[in-house]
Order: C-alpha cells, then sequence, then structure tokens
C-alpha cells in the first residue's frame, strides 16, 4: 500500500483499536488470473504480541480455494472518508479537490478451521460481539455445514490516514470546520479523526 510519510500511521495499538471500530473488512487475495475479493465481519484479537484475524465465507465462495492453498489474505478496514473542496483552503489558493481517508491493511495466512465445535465458537463470539445469545450446535446446522471459519495472524500491520496533515494549519482547521457541520455522518467522524491526529507542530 503507498503511504506517503506524513500519511503513515505507526501505533499498533491505535491501528487495533481501528480495526476493531470498522470490522466489517475487504478481503483481497491473489488468485491464478484475476484477484479474489470478499467481504466479512471479522473479529480482531490480541494475544501477547500477535494478532489475529477471524472470520468465515461461505463454501460457495470460490475465494476458499486460494485460501486454502496458502494464499496471502490482506483484511482492508475502511474507515470515514470525505470529499475535500479546494475552497476550504484559505491559505492555499490554486490548490484542487481531493479526497481524505482512513484505511488500516492487515495482512497474513488465514488458517481454516476444520471441527464444527471451533467454527461454532467463532460464530458465537461473533453474535455475542453484536449481542445475539449464544447458539448450541443443533441450532444451527445448516449455517456451520454452509460456512468454513478462518483464523489468521497478522504479519504485516499499516494504516494509512490521509487527513490533510501535509496542509497549513489555517486549511486543517477550517477543513475541519467544514467536515464537522456536514450533514454527512462520515464527514463528522472525519473531522474528529482529523483532529486528534492534529500535527503537533508546525
Amino acid at each position: 500500500m503507498y503511504i506517503p510519510v506524513a500519511n503513515r500511521i505507526n501505533e499498533r495499538a491505535r491501528l487495533i483499536q481501528f480495526m476493531q471500530q470498522y470490522d466489517f473488512a475487504t478481503l483481497i487475495s491473489n488468485g491464478d488470473a484475476t484477484p479474489w475479493v470478499s467481504f466479512a465481519p471479522v473479529m480482531v484479537r490480541v494475544e501477547g504480541d500477535e494478532v489475529w484475524v477471524d472470520f468465515h465465507l461461505a463454501n460457495a465462495n470460490g475465494h476458499n480455494q486460494v485460501l486454502q492453498a496458502g494464499a496471502v489474505v490482506s483484511a482492508v478496514f475502511h474507515g470515514p472518508h470525505a470529499f475535500i473542496s479546494p475552497s476550504w483552503y484559505p491559505a492555499s489558493p490554486g490548490a484542487v479537490p481531493t479526497w481524505n481517508y482512513a484505511v488500516v491493511n492487515a495482512s497474513g495466512v488465514a488458517v481454516a478451521h476444520t471441527s464444527v465445535s471451533d467454527t461454532l465458537q467463532m460464530v458465537n463470539q461473533l453474535s455475542e460481539l453484536y449481542g445475539t445469545p449464544a447458539y448450541g450446535p443443533d441450532d444451527v446446522p445448516h449455517m456451520l455445514k454452509g460456512i468454513t471459519a478462518y483464523s489468521m495472524q497478522v504479519t504485516s500491520l499499516e494504516g494509512k490516514f490521509k487527513l490533510g496533515q501535509n496542509r497549513p494549519l489555517a486549511d486543517r482547521i477550517n477543513m475541519r470546520q467544514q467536515l464537522a457541520s456536514s450533514a454527512r455522518p462520515a464527514s463528522r467522524d472525519l473531522a474528529e479523526l482529523m483532529a486528534e491526529f492534529e500535527p503537533k507542530s508546525e
């Protein structure tokens, strides 16, 4: 992932928090001819120095064949994003429009769970995360037969937060004000994220 120095986020704890907050991920792996792309709710967990991403796919999804052959999968977590108008740059006449956004990319090799009990445990952990009671093996046998659960140990973790960090202070302040007053929730969320990562010095 191309990340200019000003936009690179290295704080591991903050990246993990971001992944847990924006936990509907785009899963990408290289196939023989074209990439495989899937979308899944995921669980992000930390075990000591290790970060794990758990997810499941429908068995009918051909992405399974690529994953089970050992292909690397990139889980892309998308945060708030919004259009930035050049009219919001009081200190930079002649600027062009852009788009500010935040993403985290976590990559590794996903290992399939082969037992029904392990698959059920993962389904229950995901369900309980969102307030749904746990299932027993007899409650959802049709679902358990139709999915494959995976655990991926993250071996590469990188964050790109393109938040206008390279702009002059007056531009950054006005950008945040414009976004904070938007009717779009994603724009207001982006304004909050920009405030969090406001450069500490000029």
